[in-house]
Order: C-alpha cells, then sequence, then structure tokens
C-alpha cells in the first residue's frame, strides 16, 4: 500500500468510531498535525486581517505561535476525548452511533467537537498566557463578543461538516445498492452450476437406485424452496437462511453418505435477525468441497451463531483437510471476496469476514457483524 493510499485509508477510518485503530500511529499524528496547522493558520489569518498584523513580523513572532498552541490543545483535546470514549464505551454503544445518518450523528458529533474545542480553547489561551505573558489572550474569555464568534465559526463548520458528511452518506448508500445488485448478481450466475449438477445426480439415480433419487428429489425440491425465494429479496433472516443451509447440507448428505455429519445452533432469539441473502452458503460450500469431501472419513461441519460483545458472530467450522490442503477447483477467492463486499455494502469498516485454522484441525470462517436488530 503506497504512501497516499495509506493515508485515505486513515483519513475513511476517522469517520468510525473503533475500538483498535488498524491505521500506524504515524498516520494518525500525521492528520493530527494537518489539523493542528490548518485551524492555527485559519485563525491566526483571521486574527491578523482583523488587527491590520497579517504578514508582519509581529504576526509571526507572537500570533502564529500562539494561535498554533490553541490549536495543538484543542486538537489534542478532540484526540484524548474521542479516544477515550472509544475505548471506555462498551461495543455497542459504537455500533449504534456508527450506525446513525440522521440528525442524532449530527448532534452527537457537532456537541462532543464543540465540547472539545471549548475545553481546548480555554486550556490553549491560558498556556499562551502562562508561556507569552500576554493578558490580552486571557481576558478574551471575558468578552462576549469573542464567544459570539466563536459559536458563529462553530455552527458554520458544523453546518459544512454536517452536509458534507450527508451528501458523502447518499453517495456510499447508492454505490452499496450498486455493489449489492452486481453480487446479487453474480449470485444469480454462479448458482444454476449448482442447479445443473444437483439434476444431473439425480438423472444418474433414476436407473440404479429410484428410492434414493427420489429422497434427493425430495431435499432439492426443499433446497430451492429456500433458496430461490432468498434470491428475489433483498434481505433474509438468520432461520431462513440456516433452513436453506439444512436443505444444502442434506443434499450433500446423499451423495456423501455418513461421511458428512452436521451440526447447525441457532439460539431462538437470533431467528430474526436480518442479513444479506445467501452469505453463509459459500462458506459451507467450500467446507464441504475443499475440507471435508476430499478426506476419506469425511468430518462434521459446524454452523453456529450467537452474540457476544462486539455483535453478532456466525462461525463456520469443519474439521476437514485445513487451509493448507490443496483446492479442488478454483474460485474460493472470489467467493470470499465477495462475502466481504457484501458485509462492507451493509456495514462498512465494522463487518469482517476471517479465516483461521481450527483448533484440532480443520478451518474456523468467522464473520462477525456490529450490534443489529
Amino acid at each position: 500500500m503506497t504512501f497516499t493510499q495509506e493515508l485515505a485509508q486513515a483519513l475513511r477510518h476517522q469517520r468510525i468510531l473503533m475500538k483498535h485503530r488498524p491505521d500506524r500511529l504515524r498516520m494518525r499524528l500525521i492528520i493530527m498535525a494537518v489539523w493542528m496547522l490548518g485551524f492555527g493558520f485559519f485563525f491566526a489569518s483571521i486574527y491578523g486581517l482583523q488587527h491590520g498584523r497579517l504578514g508582519t513580523a509581529a504576526w509571526w513572532r507572537s500570533t502564529v505561535p500562539g494561535h498554533m498552541l490553541v490549536s495543538a490543545c484543542v486538537t489534542a483535546c478532540f484526540f484524548f476525548a474521542f479516544r477515550g470514549f472509544e475505548r471506555l464505551a462498551p461495543q455497542h454503544w459504537l455500533d449504534t452511533i456508527n450506525s446513525w445518518r440522521d440528525w442524532r450523528a449530527g448532534l452527537f458529533y457537532s456537541g462532543t467537537a464543540m465540547l472539545c474545542s471549548v475545553t481546548g480553547l480555554v486550556i490553549g489561551l491560558a498556556a499562551v498566557d502562562a508561556v507569552w505573558s500576554m493578558p490580552g489572550w486571557y481576558r478574551a474569555l471575558a468578552r462576549p463578543a469573542f464567544w459570539g464568534e466563536f459559536v458563529a465559526i462553530s455552527l458554520l463548520i458544523s453546518l459544512v461538516l454536517g452536509l458534507r458528511y450527508r451528501a458523502r452518506w447518499k453517495q456510499e448508500r447508492l454505490q452499496a445498492r450498486v455493489t449489492e445488485a452486481q453480487l446479487r448478481l453474480l449470485q444469480g450466475q454462479i448458482e444454476p452450476h449448482f442447479l445443473f449438477n444437483t439434476l444431473a445426480n439425480v438423472q444418474s439415480l433414476i436407473d440404479f437406485d429410484p428410492p434414493r433419487a427420489k429422497l434427493m428429489l425430495e431435499r432439492f425440491t426443499d433446497y430451492l424452496r429456500a433458496s430461490l425465494g432468498q434470491l428475489r429479496g433483498e434481505s433474509t433472516t438468520l432461520a431462513q437462511e440456516f433452513a436453506m443451509l439444512e436443505s444444502y447440507l442434506g443434499l450433500m448428505q446423499l451423495r456423501m453418505g455418513e461421511r458428512l455429519r452436521m451440526r447447525l445452533v441457532l439460539p431462538p432469539e437470533l431467528a430474526g435477525v436480518a442479513l444479506p441473502p445467501l452469505l453463509i452458503q459459500p462458506l459451507v460450500e467450500n467446507a464441504v468441497h475443499h475440507g471435508l469431501e476430499p478426506k476419506i472419513d469425511g468430518g462434521e461441519i459446524t454452523i453456529s451463531a450467537q452474540r457476544d460483545a462486539q455483535g453478532l458472530c456466525i462461525s463456520v467450522a469443519d474439521d476437514g483437510q485445513g487451509l493448507d490442503a490443496p483446492r479442488r477447483r478454483p474460485g474460493n477467492g472470489v467467493a470470499l471476496d465477495n462475502i466481504r463486499a457484501r458485509l462492507a455494502a451493509r456495514w462498512g469498516a465494522t463487518a469482517t469476514l476471517t479465516l483461521a485454522p481450527r483448533d484440532g484441525g480443520g478451518t474456523l470462517a468467522l464473520i462477525r457483524i456490529p450490534h443489529t436488530n
């Protein structure tokens, strides 16, 4: 990742409350320095214009350093206030605030920003008075006109930033819809391959094992009833997703027999949780085709959902060959990228998909989604 890309990513992360920041400290310090220098020179320039001192030696000698010190105190207050809130607040608070896309987000960020600005301003003016022995800075706090200017500038900045973030949010919503439509189209293109293969298996069984062919056709019908309905909607529920996965694994059991064992764990209170359709199935397909089916004795797949301090956790665990085993067919990475893109389109950077070796052998795929109803 280039410096520009890393800096752009760090700037995007500034808009999200996160307990654990993935950006390097250097990037965060650069952003803080840019904010400090920008606000310092901005207000120093306004002060210089008001008093006819802009660009003079006195302006560079006293006004600019003083405003930089105040700006540094304000920037430090912003950093410690928001970082302290991120560290101390429960995760579900952060997820709730990140999900706001209306007046509540503007009220929270504007109110917090003004409080940080006032605190930093008082500390900064006191520091300027102590360093330069200039009581004029300190007396500014007692002037109503000073606070009137402060409130006016703060409201103007809040309005501009609010309009900017609202426009960006609308753009992100539009992009998320486009991405979701593209991914659903891709899913619709992939799905027929599985359907045709299943029909071919049924056709081959009709001649020498009619009862098994009939059972497979019944399971296939159950799977179609569960999955095709989801493809037509923008979202589904965990209960519907698990029902579809149970039908799919039932089909796989007819092909693999006792070599495939399955366990699905869905607490009743999570049955109605909404999520994008067919989000978990690619992970289950990978577990079966790449992990369990190549093993002589097969294995077990466990699909579970639970809530924890970080939100909703969906896991697909198998005791198959593991991540280091050779792949029987290409496309595994495409399926995983598909899932990550759909998660990002719905929940942003707070939703993740990770793959890791499972304790005791096999693979553990973990989807984490922020707190949702």
